[in-house]
Formats: structure tokens, C-alpha cells, sequence
């Protein structure tokens, strides 16, 4: 009888792992469900977002529309569970007006890069950049601290916006554009402090 109950018991054991090894497998496999995101190369389809592809992407992108904002999003192929899937190089994260203007947050999704695009009808009148890193700060002769920091970067120059903006990470700025600052600070508090002469604590 023990006998009969242990050979049971396995059999049991045998069939929930199967279960368990299939439900698995079939969550790998729902990762990688296509969404309806369309990509273009050269204004022609060639695939969705996501999905598994032996289609090596130069110059491919999809279309985003704001408004009667068009935006292209660069993608490019990335290796996931071992095959080689289409996929955005950037995820558009908010879009927020600001009185008559439109401001695109977005960021990188390979790096800690975040971004934002002020829109005001045809023109883009603010761009900023920021990044999560390290400063080095001199504390006496010879002797310098390392604090963490955010790069921040942001221009109001306008720029003509022809038919679409292209989200991208070379957005050239003047030095007097950039500086480093302390994370105990927001971006917004960065830029306000910065914009007053407030000088910035690193302690």
C-alpha cells in the first residue's frame, strides 16, 4: 500500500512540474507577441514592434502622431531570449501642455538619457537632456570628492520644425547649455537654482 501511494505521489510530483515547465515556455513565448506598432523603412512597412525578425534594421522608425505633431522613433534590432526582436530606441514616457506649447518627455531605453521637446506649432523652442552620473569636486589642494550627479543640458534656441521630428540622442548644445548637477536636487530645482546664481550644494 506505501508502495502504491509513494509511485502515486511521484507521478503527481512529475505531472505539476510539466505543467509548471509548459506554463513557462509559454510565458517566454508571450514576451514576444507583436504589438500593432508598425515600423517603416523608407515609408514601407517591414514589421511590428516586438517581433522576432531575421530583418537587419539601418534606417528604421516609427510614427507617432501628437496632435498634429508627427514624431519618428528611431528603432534598431535587440537580441531578446535568443532572438533578434524589432525595437524602439526611445519611449515617449509623458506629453504635457504648457499654456499654448507641448512638452515630449521621453527617454533612452538603452541608457539612463531622458529628454524633453517644448513644441510650439512649428516650432521646437526648448530641448533638454539629462543624465544620471558623477561629478568630481575639488574639497582642498589636491584633493577632490566624487559626488553623484546629473548632467543637465538645455537650450531655448528655436528650431523650424520642417515636416516631423526625429527623436534622437545628437541634439548639439553650447557648453554654457550644460553643467553637472547634486542629485538631492529636482531637474526643475537644478535649472531654476542655476537660472538665479544659486550656488549649488554638494555636501
Amino acid at each position: 500500500m506505501r508502495k502504491k501511494i509513494t509511485i502515486s505521489l511521484l507521478i503527481t510530483c512529475m505531472i505539476l512540474l510539466s505543467c509548471k515547465a509548459q506554463n513557462h515556455n509559454i510565458t517566454e513565448k508571450n514576451t514576444l507577441v507583436a504589438d500593432s506598432t508598425l515600423i517603416y523603412e523608407n515609408n514601407k512597412v517591414i514589421g511590428k514592434i516586438s517581433q522576432p525578425t531575421t530583418y537587419n534594421c539601418k534606417a528604421c522608425y516609427t510614427i507617432n502622431k501628437i496632435g498634429d505633431i508627427k514624431i519618428k522613433v528611431p528603432v534598431s534590432n535587440k537580441v531578446i531570449n535568443n532572438q533578434s526582436v524589432l525595437e524602439q530606441d526611445f519611449a515617449i514616457d509623458k506629453v504635457v501642455k504648457n499654456g499654448n506649447n507641448t512638452v515630449i518627455k521621453y527617454s533612452s531605453t538603452s541608457s539612463s538619457k531622458a529628454y524633453e521637446l517644448e513644441v510650439n506649432k512649428d516650432y521646437i523652442v526648448r530641448m533638454l537632456t539629462y543624465s544620471y552620473g558623477s561629478k568630481d569636486i575639488k574639497i582642498g589642494e589636491n584633493d577632490y570628492e566624487s559626488f553623484q550627479a546629473n548632467s543637465i543640458c538645455q537650450s531655448e534656441k528655436k528650431i523650424k520644425i520642417k515636416d516631423t521630428i526625429t527623436l534622437n540622442d545628437g541634439y548639439v548644445f553650447a557648453t554654457k547649455d550644460c553643467f553637472d548637477c547634486p542629485v538631492k536636487y529636482t531637474i526643475e530645482e537644478c535649472i531654476a537654482n542655476r537660472k538665479k546664481g544659486v550656488k549649488m550644494n554638494w555636501e
